[in-house]
């Protein structure tokens, strides 16, 4: 007798319309998720880029909170944290934010998503406190939720009842500050460094007490003290003086165009293939001098107010009597020890009347090598023993 064979194709039909649903659940489960994976990761640039932005419209209120006899502090410390100054780091982070899509929809961030604190490279972050600590360090979140630009809606989980999710990011990124004991050169990128060249001593007895070299004290307008870097109290050459910053150069269209455009990486090369660079306080490196310092030159010092610059710090031959420099006439040299970051708040007059002044300022260049790089903190100077003025790119840190 033959028995009957067994209804296979009916048990695979019924098994079928068993599992069909979860298997469609499970696809639909899947793209879902994909989709909400992709929009994390969105939400997370966004973040990122908001972060890095914020952090680095940190750097100049850093150097400006730090400055010598700062009387606004607390106007400096809180301009940080205000959405309604453009310039800001809130604002700045916000507007980043908004460059960037997640799902679709451009990401506004609440003012209550920014947060600034300090870092120390090591510990957790911690607020920054008014007047101890100025924050070197900017938190953003990015949401797509209830809070900010609406929860991210789903496509085939509502079939389970599920219609959107929640999505936040979160980045912190804080400023970092070092030495500039060289330079690199860069195809097409000059180096943002005046061919002047400025006594250490008078930075450093400027930063102690806001007083420029002749004993008085002068004010920018933003009500800050400035460095009146010329005319020189010494009545001798050289204390602040025309600095060759690349091949021998003694004629004013020279530095007309170093004061104006910056050292060129033909410059650059030509400091390094000659060992000029780098340079410290222990190996102070001889730059020629360059002619004295012309009327003529007064409106192009006046065309860099307010613009970033790096100066070249030298270490004096003697202080009594004074010489600045080794050497006489065309064969005279600046011991370069390091740079720091100002900009030039005055320069004005001519001849005998000739006034230039500067106060720091923070310079992220990128053709200057540093050294000794940390998160940007009350304790950290730098070699000459003053707060720092010279920054790489911030760095994200969460």
């Amino acid at each position: 007798m033959k028995l009957a064979e067994p209804d296979d194709g009916g048990a695979i039909a019924a098994l079928t319309a068993v599992l069909l649903p979860v298997l469609v659940g499970m696809l639909a489960f899947s793209i879902d998720l994909g989709y909400i994976v992709a929009v994390k990761g969105e939400l997370q640039n966004a973040a990122d880029a908001a972060a890095l932005a914020g952090a680095a419209r940190l750097q100049n209120p850093y150097v400006q909170y730090y400055a010598p006899g700062q009387p606004n502090q607390s106007q400096i410390f809180s301009s940080v944290s205000d959405s309604t100054k453009p310039g800001s780091a809130i604002s700045t982070a916000q507007r980043f934010a908004n460059y960037n899509k997640a799902g679709g929809v451009s990401i506004s961030v609440p003012d209550s998503d920014v947060t600034f604190s300090y870092y120390d490279g090591t510990n957790p972050f911690v607020p920054a406190v008014y007047p101890a600590t100025f924050p070197n360090t900017i938190t953003v979140t990015t949401r797509r939720d209830d809070v900010a630009n609406t929860p991210l809606g789903l496509f085939f989980a509502k079939v389970f009842g599920l219609g959107s999710i929640n999505l936040t990011a979160t980045a912190s990124a804080t400023i970092y500050a070092g030495n500039i004991n060289s330079l690199q050169a860069i195809p097409g990128v000059n180096a943002h460094i005046l061919p002047v060249a400025l006594d250490v001593n008078v930075w450093k007895k400027f930063y102690a007490t806001g007083v420029s070299a002749d004993g008085g004290t002068y004010y920018a307008p933003n009500g800050a003290p400035q460095l009146q870097v010329y005319p020189f109290d010494t009545n001798t050459p050289g204390s602040f003086g025309l600095l060759d910053v690349g091949p021998p150069a003694n004629n004013v269209p020279a530095f007309r165009n170093w004061i104006d455009d910056g050292a060129t990486p033909n410059d650059i090369s030509y400091l390094r293939s000659n060992n000029l660079l780098p340079v410290s306080p222990s190996a102070p490196q001889p730059w020629k001098v360059g002619p004295g310092l012309k009327s003529t030159l007064v409106s192009d010092f006046n065309s860099q107010m307010g613009v970033p610059n790096l100066i070249p710090l030298f270490v004096p031959v003697s202080q009594s009597p004074y010489v600045a420099a080794t050497g006489n006439g065309q064969n005279a040299t600046y011991a370069i020890v390091g740079f720091v970051g100002v900009d030039i708040t005055q320069a004005t007059g001519n001849g005998s009347n000739m006034n230039i002044s500067v106060q720091p300022c923070a310079v992220l260049d990128p053709t200057g090598i540093l050294t000794d790089i940390t998160p940007a903190r009350p304790t950290q100077y730098t070699y000459f023993g003053t707060t720092q003025t010279t920054f790489v790119s911030a760095k994200l840190t969460k």
